[in-house]
């Protein structure tokens, strides 16, 4: 474990000594988790909680390290498991017709045009023995070797992530023209 330097000492130092004036208990554990597994951000008020409440930052500290041990049991059961969680490294993927698919040896992801709008719906598939070691529970990311995420989300009973929200500039389709594009799953 890193020293900690003079300064991360006086700040902690300080910090510990803050009253706590019971605004900390408006921060949910659920509310922390959500913002930890990117699906959402903090509000400024919840910042500023953050910021000004030891009992805030306990329920932070507490939940950050509920979700670091979940990641850490994912990886490990992917690893037992033998699964590859990323597809091989793709060379500019062809601009065909749709639906594309990214197939890899674990899990597949589908990209079509959304049927009802100019968006876009993204399905991860998980193959048998990948969705075998996967809890009901566990909350999934579809990331490219950008860290951009393409989903987000819990697997469905045929195994299935969907997402019709593509927040960025670029279609999925130009980000999979770049050189040596691969997709990886990791926990949300």
């Amino acid at each position: 474990m890193k020293a900690k330097s003079a300064i991360e000492r006086l700040l902690g130092d300080v910090l510990a000594l803050q009253d706590e004036d019971g605004r900390g208990a408006e921060l949910a554990e659920e509310r922390v988790r959500h913002v930890l597994l990117g699906r959402d951000t903090f509000t400024a008020d919840e910042e500023n909680i953050l910021v000004t409440s030891p009992l805030a930052r306990a329920i932070y500290a507490e939940v950050l390290e509920d979700v670091q041990i979940e990641r850490e049991a994912l990886r490990h059961r992917i690893e037992i498991a033998g699964i590859e969680p990323a597809t091989a490294v793709l060379l500019a993927a062809s601009g065909g017709p749709y639906p594309m698919m990214i197939p890899s040896e674990d899990f597949s992801v589908t990209v079509r045009s959304h049927p009802l709008s100019e968006g876009w719906v993204i399905t991860l598939t998980l193959r048998d023995r990948f969705r075998q070691i996967i809890r009901s529970e566990d909350v999934l990311a579809l990331v490219d070797d950008q860290d951009v995420t393409w989903l987000r989300g819990q697997i469905n009973s045929y195994g299935e992530i969907h997402s019709y929200d593509w927040p960025y500039d670029e279609t999925p389709v130009e980000r999979m023209q770049r050189s040596g594009f691969a997709l990886r799953v990791q926990h949300g």
